[in-house]
């Protein structure tokens, strides 16, 4: 059996973190996103588009292109 096109248990069960990109009034964005212990988390983003606003919430978070952070976690951005 090929280890490799099976997904490991630990891939199934992985937890996500969330964040999601707020398209506010007035042309400005703004990013909500969960911390580790549940509570979610504002800030406004300072971009101009929303290709922009994903940018600086990826940076901001640390979200490589994979979509994992600097501890591996994988990440979800709406």
């Amino acid at each position: 059996m090929d280890k490799s096109a099976t997904p490991s248990a630990s891939q199934h069960n992985e937890p996500v973190k969330f964040a999601r990109i707020l398209d506010e009034d007035g042309g400005v964005f703004g990013l909500e996103y969960d911390n580790t212990l549940g509570k979610k988390n504002t800030m406004r983003l300072d971009a101009l588009s929303y290709e922009n606003a994903l940018r600086e919430a990826r940076s901001f978070l640390g979200i490589n292109a994979e979509d994992r952070d600097a501890e591996g976690a994988h990440w979800n951005i709406d």
